[in-house]
């Protein structure tokens, strides 16, 4: 069941929704009108070939706190669940056993 938001929170992660939905916006907006200059630096090679991924972890952050921000301002949270520790028992002792490989006996 999802937790209701108090007010002053629920109004800051819907400010810090709508700036990181305009970053993310404006990212967009300026890759796809500036795809010839885009496509020049990107496959030009050497250093240059850090841009693509840069630009690719860039709008992942952004996209990514922008959809996160929205969840968490609709009331939506993941669920935490926590592992239970596992009982501290004693190590088994090893049992003793014959050995019973074959021999050459020669």
């Amino acid at each position: 069941m999802a937790q209701p938001v108090a007010g002053n929170k629920r109004k800051s992660l819907i400010g810090q929704m709508i700036l990181f939905g305009a970053l993310s916006s404006i990212l967009y907006f300026a890759v796809f009108t500036h795809t010839a200059s885009v496509m020049k630096y990107f496959t030009k090679g050497g250093l240059y070939a850090a841009l693509p991924v840069i630009t690719v972890f860039i709008f992942s952050f952004v996209h990514g706190t922008f959809a996160s921000k929205l969840w968490s301002a609709i009331g939506i949270e993941a669920v935490v669940k926590t592992a239970p520790r596992p009982e501290e028992r004693p190590a088994p002792r090893p049992t003793r056993r014959p050995d019973t490989r074959p021999r050459l006996r020669a």
